[in-house]
């Protein structure tokens, strides 16, 4: 979630979410008599104009009624009556109206009633987003530059290849890969980009593997290295990036979660997952998107339980290649503090 601004003068707020967890909180967040901010497409045609006319983005702010999910689109639906729109012409002000929030996109809201809790649990999702996502590393035979992308880019080192220059035979490049792979093992992201021209890229990416490490790489193949190539890397592949982020998260937790149940660990399935939230015992909850999304009033009790008792929640993508584990035991597993 992005924090855009917050103006307790006149009570608003505007955050770009950008997961179905960040949803769920402006779920939470939206009540009836606030008012949000959004646009809407409609078709516009003149008079004399034949055809179907043009399809535009039309501002519009509504006096919320109701907020709901919609089960298949993974849209929040925001239903209300017109207060503003531009041009009024085309939505006219007391008319209802449904504004679609999805992720990604600019939201405006102007609560009825302040609320500093809101601002908290917006605050709270805010900083998971600002945590360090992913490490860059842009590397040829020269040096190695290494950024680290949360909400900023921040250069964390330059690896510079101790043997360049000399006579360079098979297996010369160890020395150089193994000063990277040090960095990269130090820092915090679990997912490592590692981009550039020629082969070195890929080798290191191989060398890291053979190495043991843990973390989740991804190799691109860029024109150029060096600050230039992480900018390429970041230009091409930045939603890619950020979705493997947030996909690498859900894939250990639910590692851990099989290798706990595996062993006879803590850890719960299915119905059982809903008495361990209310009791503040769940750590982690991975609940399937179907189950988010069809099981309304169910999942709301359940999440606001777990994030009470201060646990972590991810909603697991329907699309996701190990979906299909969560769905089948219920819709949602968790990982327990005791039982």
């Amino acid at each position: 979630m992005q924090l855009v601004f917050v103006d307790r003068k006149n009570k608003s707020f505007s955050v770009v979410p950008e997961t179905l967890e960040d949803l769920w909180v402006l779920e939470k967040s939206i009540e009836p008599g606030d008012e949000v901010e959004g646009t809407v497409l409609r078709r516009i045609k003149r008079e004399d104009e034949r055809g179907s006319g043009e399809l535009r983005k039309v501002f519009v702010r509504l006096r919320v009624e109701d907020v709901k999910f919609h089960e298949y689109s993974g849209a929040l639906r925001v239903v209300g009556v017109v207060v503003e729109a531009r041009p009024e012409d085309v939505v006219g002000k007391g008319k209802h109206q449904t504004l679609e929030l999805r992720t990604g996109r600019n939201i405006v809201v102007r609560k009825a009633v302040w609320s500093d809790y809101v601002i908290d649990q917006i605050r709270q999702a805010v900083d998971e987003s600002q945590k360090p996502w992913v490490l860059l590393v842009s590397m040829d035979d020269e040096a190695a530059t290494i950024f680290v992308l949360s909400q900023s880019l921040r250069r964390l080192a330059v690896v510079r290849n101790p043997r360049r220059g000399k006579r360079m035979g098979s297996g010369d490049f160890s020395e150089y890969y193994g000063q990277v792979y040090r960095v990269v093992e130090d820092s915090e992201p679990e997912i490592v980009i590692v981009g550039g021209p020629g082969f070195f890229y890929d080798e290191f990416i191989r060398f890291a593997r053979s190495k043991g490490s843990k973390k989740r790489f991804i190799g691109v193949k860029t024109s150029m290295a060096g600050t230039k190539g992480i900018h390429e890397v970041i230009a091409d592949r930045l939603d890619s990036v950020l979705k493997e982020h947030h996909l690498a998260q859900i894939s250990h937790a639910l590692d851990e979660f099989l290798r706990r149940l595996a062993k006879g660990e803590p850890v719960a399935v299915g119905e059982e997952v809903k008495s361990y939230a209310q009791q503040g015992a769940v750590d982690t909850i991975l609940m399937h998107e179907d189950y988010f999304l069809k099981n309304r009033e169910d999942a709301r009790t359940v999440l606001d339980a777990v994030k009470s008792g201060g646990g972590r929640i991810f909603i697991v993508p329907r699309d996701f290649d190990s979906a299909p584990v969560v769905e089948k035991m219920g819709g949602m597993v968790a990982l327990l503090r005791y039982r």
